[in-house]
């Protein structure tokens, strides 16, 4: 177990399409809200801390790429109105289009082969909520288990009716980050971060996300990237203090 795949993607589903998933690689439904986004990112922040586990030197990096790599990422696009909304906006047009001209798919997921055989919310949900609770409990099954959930995802566009986008209660389109003059700022600063981690660079990484911390103090995504910084610089205790600021 922990041997590094090449690529950290999937070519399945809704990812064949040329679209990343992001519901998928946080295994999440698409009509999943931004409340259980945030829950599940923080969740997952856990699971893959190197420490909690007992990793191998391998598997820690795994973990870590992982993290930085897929679910940081997909989780930045999800948690932010404007780019949520765009996305959605993406996925009703794919789903549109599967409307006008139905698609020829090849479905290596028994669980996506039933859905499309049985195309109802129940199956769906029932579906994701099981692939979703193994998909990162083996480092090595994290690829086969999202492509899986993409597949389920790409059956959802063809066969339901997509409603509005998630967001948090009271809260409308594009607004939320249009009134927070910090909302860009902490933007690039988490995507420098995120390129700090990725090559391995703890202390610059640590010396934008402190900065962020300061302007953006109850940002979930800055506490649990901190906590990733302190446990790959062996600072378990610490560590453990800012996955806890949620």
């Amino acid at each position: 177990m922990g041997q590094q795949p090449e690529i950290l993607k999937i070519s399945r589903g809704v990812a064949s399409y040329k679209i990343d998933d992001h519901f998928a690689i946080l295994g999440l439904a698409i009509n999943t809200d931004v409340t259980q986004m945030r829950k599940k990112f923080l969740k997952l922040a856990k699971i893959l801390h190197p420490d909690v586990a007992n990793y191998s030197d391998v598997e820690k990096e795994l973990a870590t790429n992982y993290f930085a790599k897929m679910v940081s990422p997909a989780y930045q696009v999800l948690n932010s109105d404007r780019d949520r909304a765009e996305y959605f906006l993406t996925l009703r047009t794919l789903a549109q289009g599967f409307k006008q001209k139905p698609p020829q798919v090849e479905l290596q997921s028994a669980a996506a082969r039933q859905f499309l055989q049985y195309p109802n919310e129940g199956n769906y949900m029932k579906a994701i909520n099981e692939i979703a609770g193994l998909q990162y409990r083996n480092l090595d099954k994290v690829l086969d288990y999202t492509a899986e959930l993409s597949e389920l995802n790409l059956v959802y566009l063809m066969t339901q009716e997509m409603g509005g986008q998630p967001r948090n209660a009271g809260e409308s389109d594009f607004h939320r980050e249009a009134q927070d003059p910090n909302a860009l700022k902490v933007q690039s600063g988490l995507q420098m971060a995120e390129m700090y981690i990725g090559k391995k660079q703890w202390t610059e990484a640590m010396r934008e996300l402190k900065v962020l911390e300061k302007i953006a103090a109850d940002n979930a995504k800055v506490h649990a990237l901190i906590g990733l910084v302190y446990m790959n610089q062996n600072l378990a205790v610490m560590a453990k203090t800012s996955f806890q600021k949620h």
